[in-house]
């Protein structure tokens, strides 16, 4: 039994339990033809056991408390990439080796090459400034120096809730020069719920290891993976690591898991029948 096979085989028998509520999601989405799901790789894997280094953000612009239950979120995304995966491919080493979180006063003037032994980089800021960018979370990939391979991670805590805009006349102001009325609008950023910051911590991680996006067309598809594209900062949703992440992952390292990375070639992309049965690799 070859490696995608030993795999599919696993995922069939996990996905027995779900089959009633699977069901379920099918009459919903019945109205609609189905073409398949799409699971993409990034075209990396980390050949060693990924060494993972949390670093604490600008203590100016993030309240401590908030920054304590951000750093255990991560820390609980973390574990529960490998908890999964362990559960899953029970015969393979799951476990990333976690460092002890970096003071920013260590290393506000320092390079990813100052920190040699990090492989994941969980780093953190207040806010995305990048004015044509709505990211939440960003994942930089760096492969070109074989010494050190690394995948560099940024999650924004905070983000503007309501853009909904109410216009007052009375507070407006006629400018003298142009006669035109002005408005002061101020949209504030609020810090992100924590459930919200794991979700990213969580998705942003999956790209750390070599998963790429899961692309559904389907109504709800987007509940069939922790890699869905997208997410409302300030909603209850709640990502889990599903089949297919598991799928996808143990198919890039293997069922040793991080201890011995196998096979040697990485795939483009799986497609998936409804999230949990895989059609092909290609």
């Amino acid at each position: 039994m070859d490696l995608i096979e030993k795999i599919i085989w696993i995922v069939c028998i996990v996905s027995i339990v779900s089959l009633v509520l699977i069901f379920s999601i099918l009459s919903a989405e019945a109205q609609k033809p189905y073409d398949g799901d799409k699971y993409e790789y990034l075209g990396i894997r980390h050949d060693i056991r990924p060494q993972v280094c949390l670093f604490e953000p600008n203590p100016t612009h993030i309240d401590w408390k908030y920054w304590k239950d951000v750093e255990f979120e991560s820390w609980r995304a973390v574990l529960d990439w490998q908890l999964e995966m362990q559960e899953f491919l029970p015969d393979g080493d799951w476990t990333m080796f976690i460092h002890s979180t970096v003071p920013y006063h260590e290393h506000w003037n320092k390079t990813p090459s100052d920190y040699r032994h990090c492989t994941i980089f969980l780093t953190y800021e207040a806010f995305n400034e990048d004015p044509e960018s709505k990211a939440l979370g960003l994942t930089g990939i760096d492969f070109s120096n074989s010494s050190h391979k690394f995948t560099y991670i940024v999650t924004y805590l905070h983000a503007i809730e309501h853009t909904n805009i109410v216009l007052n006349f009375e507070d407006a102001q006629k400018d003298p020069v142009t006669g035109l009325t002005k408005f002061e609008i101020n949209l504030e950023r609020e810090q992100l719920p924590l459930q919200t910051v794991y979700n990213i911590v969580l998705h942003e991680l999956g790209h750390g290891l070599g998963l790429g996006h899961y692309e559904s067309d389907a109504p709800k598809g987007h509940y069939r993976s922790a890699m869905t594209p997208s997410l409302k900062p300030f909603s209850n949703e709640v990502f889990e690591i599903k089949i297919a992440d598991k799928f996808m992952l143990g198919y890039l390292y293997g069922t040793d898991g991080y201890k011995k990375p196998q096979p040697h070639w990485i795939d483009d992309y799986c497609l998936f029948d409804h999230g949990i049965k895989v059609t092909g690799c290609y």
